[in-house]
C-alpha cells in the first residue's frame, strides 16, 4: 500500500512540476516577445511620423529604454509584493498587467503616451521575471533547480526570436499595432490556463504559517512540505 501511495504521490509531483515549467516557460517566451517587439517596429516610427508623432534616433533610444527601466522596477518590487501576497497571485497579476500594457500601447497616439505605456508594461514583465524564478526554484526537484531554471529562462530568447519572425511575416499585414495586440493575447490564453493549473508555493504557505493550506496543497501536488515546517 505504501509503495502504491508513494508512486501516486510521485506521479502528482511530476505532473505539477511539468505544468509549472510549461507555464513558466510560456510566460517568459511572451516576456521576451514583449521586450523585443519594439525593436522590430521602431524603423516604422523613424520613417513615418503619422503613427505616434516625430521620432528621432535619440527619441527612439529613449522609448526603447523605458521598458527596461520598468523591468528593473517591477523586478525589485516583485520580491516584496510576492512575499506578502504569494507567488501565484503576483504571477497572475503580472500576466494581466503586461497584457493590458501591450493592448494600451497598441492604441498609443503620441510618443509620450507610448513611452509611459512601455514603462508600465515593463513593470509587469519585470515582476513576472522575478516571481517566475522564485516559484520555479521552490517547485524544482532537489539537484535540478539550475537545469529547470535554465529551461524556463530559455523562453526569453525564444520570445525574442518569435518577435522578429512575426514582424517579418505579419508587419505588412497587421502593422506595428497588430504586433502589439499579439503581445496582449496572454490575457485570454495564458492567464486562464494559469488560473487553473498554476498552484501557490507550498514553501510560501508554510513560511507564512498557513499550515493547513500547505498540507492540503502538498497532498494535491505531491510536493513535500519544507523540512522545517511543523507536522
Amino acid at each position: 500500500m505504501s509503495a502504491t501511495n508513494d508512486a501516486a504521490r510521485e506521479a502528482r509531483r511530476l505532473r505539477t512540476v511539468a505544468w509549472i515549467v510549461a507555464l513558466a516557460t510560456l510566460g517568459l517566451i511572451l516576456d521576451g516577445y514583449d521586450l523585443v517587439v519594439y525593436g522590430a517596429v521602431v524603423s516604422t516610427f523613424l520613417r513615418d511620423p503619422s503613427h505616434i508623432g516625430p521620432v528621432t534616433p535619440a527619441v527612439a533610444g529613449m522609448l526603447g529604454s523605458y521598458a527596461l527601466v520598468g523591468v528593473m522596477v517591477g523586478a525589485l518590487l516583485a520580491g516584496t509584493v510576492g512575499d506578502r501576497l504569494g507567488r501565484r497571485k503576483v504571477m497572475l497579476l503580472s500576466y494581466a498587467w503586461f497584457s493590458a500594457g501591450m493592448a494600451l500601447t497598441a492604441m498609443a497616439s503620441s510618443t509620450a503616451m507610448f513611452g509611459w505605456l512601455r514603462f508600465a508594461t515593463g513593470l509587469g514583465i519585470g515582476s513576472l521575471l522575478a516571481t517566475t524564478a522564485a516559484l520555479v526554484s521552490e517547485y524544482a526537484p532537489k539537484g535540478r533547480k539550475n537545469t529547470i531554471n535554465a529551461i524556463t529562462n530559455g523562453g526569453i530568447p525564444l520570445g525574442s526570436l518569435l518577435a522578429a519572425l512575426l514582424a517579418m511575416l505579419l508587419m505588412q499585414h497587421v502593422g506595428w499595432r497588430g504586433l502589439f495586440w499579439i503581445g496582449a493575447l496572454p490575457v485570454v490564453t495564458l492567464l486562464p490556463l494559469a488560473w487553473f493549473k498554476m498552484p501557490e508555493s507550498v514553501a510560501w504557505l508554510a513560511a507564512r504559517g498557513r499550515m493547513e493550506e500547505a498540507r492540503a496543497l502538498s497532498e494535491r501536488t505531491g510536493i513535500e512540505l519544507p523540512e522545517a515546517a511543523p507536522v
